[in-house]
């Protein structure tokens, strides 16, 4: 009766170092990307020069549709937009001939 109590602690501990190496391990390997969904988004947001184009009006088509999409899922992207358009304008300087 002791021989067996004897082996199912061992195999006990055995099955907990194995699970132990096994998410030591898994936390060492490196992320996999996320896989796109509707809820999610990819992982690089687009560039400021994009930006500037996209608020200017200068993305059409497909482009602007995909960005379309990921700002309406990215919070950073929202933020960002958000702050460009609370932005104050600059006054443009008015020319020495003008009233």
């Amino acid at each position: 009766m002791i021989g067996i109590v004897f082996f199912l602690m061992r195999i006990t501990v055995f099955i907990v170092v194995l699970y132990l190496i096994y998410f030591f391990y898994k936390s060492l390997r490196k992320p996999t990307e996320k896989k796109v969904t509707k809820k999610t988004t990819t992982t690089t947001c687009p560039s400021p020069k994009v930006f500037i184009d996209y608020t200017e009006g200068r993305i059409k088509g497909k482009k602007k549709k995909a960005i379309d999409r990921h700002i309406a899922h990215c919070k950073n992207c929202q933020d960002a937009l958000k702050d460009v358009f609370d932005m104050p304008k600059k006054e443009e300087p008015q020319s020495k001939g003008a009233v």
